[in-house]
């Protein structure tokens, strides 16, 4: 279940755990996923209205942390790449 923050700038954040799914042994992983897979195979997901950003190392309660404590975790995560045009042209945001 996703958390809701709002950071010092009024930003509104869900926050969630996003773990990659299984493929096939001789599947080729993707490139967001590969680095995950080295650090524990998920990663902690932010995402505003118009930003996504992912936290590959994080404490394993997370969800009860105080909202200032997700703040910095939220600064620490790395931003993802914006939508490709032809998501965003099909209406798809992430």
């Amino acid at each position: 279940m996703p958390v809701r923050l709002v950071d010092a700038s009024g930003v509104e954040w869900e926050v969630w755990e996003l773990a990659p799914r299984p493929v096939l042994a001789d599947a080729p992983p993707t490139p967001r996923f590969e680095a995950a897979m080295h650090d524990g195979g998920s990663w902690l997901c932010f995402e505003s209205a118009t930003q996504r950003r992912l936290l590959s190392r994080y404490p394993a309660r997370w969800h009860a942390m105080l909202p200032h404590e997700l703040e910095a975790l939220c600064q620490a995560a790395r931003p993802e790449r914006p939508p490709m045009a032809s998501a965003a042209r099909a209406g798809r945001a992430w």
